[in-house]
This record gives structure tokens, sequence and C-alpha cells, in this order.
């Protein structure tokens, strides 16, 4: 059986009431990063035109800018952004 919900503020608040008593003991697994990482494994190398050095420094500089307080982005828009992007499926393949 799968629950979809969402964590907020530490606790998973399901999309609806779970149908288990109270007390059950659960497993769960999150389905963003596991999709987050295939998507990944999938993007392209950085441009030719930009060296190995210049992609580091952008990654660097944007882990910087989220320290000092730049607003991030959730990992689900990150994601659907990226399945847009590079025209991945939005669900993965039955038996992956």
């Amino acid at each position: 059986m799968t629950c979809e919900g969402t964590v907020v503020n530490g606790t998973i608040v399901f999309d609806n009431p779970p149908p288990f008593p109270e007390g059950t003991r659960v497993r769960v697994e999150s389905a963003d990063d596991a999709d987050l990482w295939d998507e990944l494994a999938r993007v392209p190398a950085p441009p030719e035109t930009e060296t190995r050095e210049e992609f580091l420094a952008s990654l660097r500089q944007s882990v910087a800018d989220v320290r000092a307080g730049a607003k991030g982005k959730p990992l689900a828009e990150f994601a659907a952004e990226l399945k847009r992007e590079f025209g991945t499926p939005s669900e993965r393949p039955e038996g992956s």
C-alpha cells in the first residue's frame, strides 16, 4: 500500500487519512530523492564552452548564495523543471 504526503515542520502530513490504526509502524521512503538522483544522472555534461573549473565555481557560488540567505527552490519544483527541460518521463517505468 502506498500513502502519499508532504513533510511539514518535520511531520508527515498525508494527502488523505491513512487507513492504519493508531500505533501502526510504517516505513517511509522519499519519492523525490530517488527520482531526483535518477534525473540528475541523465543531465548532460556542462557545455564545452564552460570549463570544469568554471562549472564548479558556479556551483560553489550557488551554495554560497543559499547559505547567505538567498531563497532556494523546493526539491519537487526543481525536479519538475529538470523533467521539463530534458524531456524525461514524469514517472518511473514499471519494474525499474
